[in-house]
């Protein structure tokens, strides 16, 4: 499922009920989430019923946030009494849950959950502790959001959260004895991940030297300064829910294009303040020059006269 604020997907296939009805998102401006009534998530209507195999693993819940957001809480009620939590991409085990009993229908038992996240993540798994025999049902879930006032360690952790130092892996491994075998997967691992960073600096030129080339004044290199800095751009973002091309976008396209717009439009005006200043300039040139000019015709008449 795509949304303007987050994607959510379940590894076990659904059998009944609409994904898209049964997560929700609340955005708050405090980082103390405020956890709704029983009765707003305990809805028929947001009912999703999953069904795995003795073969799959336990299902999980895996929601992406979109990097302008932050999660800070996740409500649920679900007929499972143990959830484990894990953040990040990669998967780290954070903690386990047991819930609270809310509803007992002879072997039917519903917990409710409400789990905070004091981390800045930008994924997060839950997967639900049960029987493989037995369907799992979710009656309603709200995901707890809030603002993020630091997008771009976000954005740079999704775009290049790469960990491994692929100079380091070489060092460590110079004076091991490996097989031949060993060693061609080596090299060819270590070549793909040194090609790959050297596309990204050879396709991601720093345009500040020749920026730094012109002089400018103190007060246009303040103002570019406050107002084109990437977490100030990001702060000022909002993704559009009703644009015909973010429907067909994920959120990391979405705040990518809108961080390039804001770039450009920056831009833009960064070079109408330095084109302003060098006319005035130019200006006060030439009229310095006529000023002289004419001071110096005066002089020539009256010394012929």
């Amino acid at each position: 499922m795509t949304t303007d604020l987050y994607r959510c997907s379940f590894t076990w296939p659904r059998v009944e009920g609409s994904i898209e009805k049964q997560i929700t998102s609340q955005i708050a401006t405090s980082s103390v989430p405020d956890f709704v009534p029983l009765e707003d998530l305990l809805d028929l209507d947001m009912c999703l019923i999953l069904s795995g195999s003795d073969v799959q693993e336990a299902c999980e819940m895996r929601l992406t946030i979109a990097p302008l957001y932050l999660p800070r809480a996740v409500s649920l009620v679900v007929e499972c009494p143990v959830i484990e939590c894990y953040y990040g991409r990669l998967n780290e085990y954070h903690s386990t849950y047991h819930g609270e009993l809310v509803y007992t229908l002879e072997d039917v038992k519903v917990f409710r959950f409400d789990i905070r996240i004091a981390t800045d993540v930008d994924a997060l798994q839950l997967k639900f502790i049960s029987s493989k025999s037995e369907p799992l049902c979710l009656y309603g879930t709200r995901l707890h959001l809030i603002r993020n006032t630091d997008p771009m360690r976000t954005m740079m952790t999704m775009m290049g959260g790469r960990k491994i130092d692929p100079l380091a892996v070489q060092h460590r491994l110079q004076e091991a004895d490996l097989s031949e075998k060993a060693e061609n997967c080596k090299r060819l691992i270590l070549g793909s991940m040194l090609s790959s960073e050297q596309n990204i600096v050879n396709n991601n030129p720093q345009p500040e030297a020749s920026i730094q080339l012109t002089p400018t004044a103190p007060s246009d290199r303040a103002d570019s300064t406050d107002n084109t800095s990437l977490p100030s751009l990001f702060g000022k973002m909002e993704i559009l829910s009703d644009s015909i091309q973010n429907r067909n976008s994920t959120p990391m396209e979405i705040a990518i294009k809108q961080y390039i717009d804001a770039k450009f439009i920056a831009l833009q005006q960064m070079l109408d303040n330095r084109l302003a200043i060098l006319e005035s300039h130019q200006s006060a040139k030439l009229d310095r020059i006529l000023a002289l000019l004419e001071e110096k015709g005066k002089d020539s008449t009256a010394n012929v006269q």
